[in-house]
């Protein structure tokens, strides 16, 4: 498994709401300290591509134009990680908090390189929270680059990017009391296998990914660390939401879990995780 599988999963990481001018939307979503549920939009392609957040109805546009992008929530806080085009500070990252965003706060490369946006996974960790923004070379799609930065609890940066040893696209991530527990997505045997490995604090991998589902047409991947316990909930083949046990990392070429089928998910909706593995459905506008 390896950066080659990128491009394909690239079309997985922001296919959802198909629309006639081409472009295509993703939804993500997170609770709110409050309760409410903040709704992040990333629209890739046709004539107005954007990042905006919503919350309680009102929305707002973060960043025109193509980007990756992922939402969060821990510590009270929402932190919003946004990947954009840009050769200086391409890393951006946005909080939300009682209602309120705050200036984007950018971040450079720690090398110069002509790299485009691909994928942004985060989690809250007992410090904070850690963002991995990925990569791909503007010459070589086939070959990816993965950032790791740190965040206090009031979604500072405390880290800037330092690059990690993550040739595989991404799909989310999880704090695992040690380091961290990387959802990836795997081409191959037929459609897209969620992979997991898990990484040290600093970002190191610890083993090859293993198999966590089937091959099938998996996007929208959530994890969800509760004491010992690491799930993941994702939607599956025919529109259906899943969740399976990925607290232990397994093998390649063999799911040693069976996923629960949580019941339909139509194309409009996306879905929130509580702390609590609580699902809310949240419907596209």
């Amino acid at each position: 498994m390896h950066a080659r599988s990128l491009c394909f999963a690239a079309t997985l990481l922001f296919s959802g709401l198909a629309h006639a001018d081409d472009s295509d939307t993703h939804i993500r979503a997170a609770y709110a300290a409050n309760g409410d549920v903040a709704r992040l939009t990333v629209t890739n392609g046709g004539k107005k591509p954007c990042v905006k957040i919503d919350l309680k109805g009102k929305g707002k546009e973060i960043y025109g134009g193509e980007a990756a992008a992922t939402i969060e929530a821990g510590h009270g806080l929402v932190v919003i990680a946004v990947s954009i085009d840009s050769e200086k500070k391409p890393f951006q990252i946005v909080t939300l908090k009682d209602g309120k965003l705050s200036t984007p706060v950018g971040l450079a490369r720690p090398a110069k390189r002509e790299n485009y946006p691909f994928a942004v996974a985060a989690t809250p960790t007992p410090d904070g929270f850690t963002v991995f923004f990925q990569e791909v070379e503007t010459a070589n799609p086939n070959e990816a680059h993965t950032y790791l930065v740190e965040l206090d609890k009031d979604g500072a940066v405390t880290k800037e990017p330092t690059e990690v040893q993550i040739p595989w696209a991404l799909a989310a991530a999880a704090w695992n009391g040690n380091g961290y527990h990387l959802g990836l997505f795997y081409t191959g045997g037929g459609g897209v296998t969620l992979s997991m490995v898990s990484t040290s604090a600093d970002g190191s991998p610890q083993q090859h990914p293993d198999w966590a589902t089937p091959a099938g047409m998996i996007t929208d991947v959530h994890l969800v660390a509760n004491g010992k316990s690491i799930r993941a909930y994702y939607r599956g083949m025919g529109d259906r939401l899943y969740e399976t046990d990925v607290s232990k990392i397994g093998q390649w070429g063999q799911v040693s879990q069976k996923a629960k089928d949580l019941g339909a998910l139509s194309a409009s909706q996306a879905i929130a995780i509580s702390a609590k593995g609580a699902v809310t459905k949240v419907k596209a506008k």
